[in-house]
């Protein structure tokens, strides 16, 4: 059984998030229904500057239908050397987003502040993804559980070690996008939501923590 792990929970807002994959060409970029531990732990770890990085998890949390809500912008990029715009490109996000924040407590020297600003996924330059965390309690985890997964995950054992993910029993698999040294970046073998598997419940549909 996995050791207990000490995870930091925050309370994550941000006006717009766009949690899309790259594309190349088309006109359509989806939006992933869950969060991904890949685009996480990259702004995390760029806006704390850290030289390991940092493992967190997010998931959504219910209640008032004005938050998380799912909507679709389109919008014409402008070529400016043509002075024309060219064939529109529509979007999907998360408007209002409400969420709750993990971050793994390592035994390294990070220093993790009580609100923290930082911005993640696509559109950042139209002013997407701009997030606000704001530390709440710290949680142990110490008895995993059967579930769903709730987030996708990469399917490496450092990191399905640090989120108690003991075994997995009915994986649905995909690849995120996770960026390296080398430009311009990897895709990585995943554990995708719906996956089902026995893990810390901070990742999980079920609802409960393990104190």
């Amino acid at each position: 059984m996995p050791e207990p792990q000490t995870f930091l929970r925050y309370h994550l807002r941000a006006e717009t998030l766009c949690l899309g994959e790259r594309i190349r060409g088309g006109v359509f970029r989806p939006c992933s229904p869950v969060f991904r531990y890949t685009s996480l732990s990259g702004a995390l770890t760029n806006a704390l500057g850290t030289a390991s990085p940092v493992h967190a998890v997010a998931r959504f949390l219910p209640g008032n239908s004005d938050f998380n809500r799912f909507e679709t912008l389109t919008f014409a990029p402008h070529d400016r050397s043509r002075f024309i715009s060219v064939i529109p490109l529509q979007i999907e996000y998360f408007a209002n987003v409400n969420a709750e924040l993990f971050i793994a407590k390592m035994n390294d020297s990070v220093r993790y502040p009580p609100m923290l600003q930082f911005s993640m996924g696509a559109m950042r330059s139209k002013g997407f993804g701009r997030c606000e965390i704001e530390f709440e309690k710290e949680v142990t985890c110490g008895n995993p559980s059967r579930g769903r997964l709730c987030v996708r995950l990469p399917d490496t054992q450092d990191v399905k070690t640090v989120f108690g993910v003991r075994n997995v029993l009915t994986a649905r698999y995909g690849y995120l996008f996770s960026s390296t040294n080398a430009s311009p970046g990897v895709y990585v073998k995943s554990l995708f939501d719906g996956s089902t598997i026995v893990a810390y419940p901070i990742i999980l549909d079920s609802k409960g923590e393990s104190e």
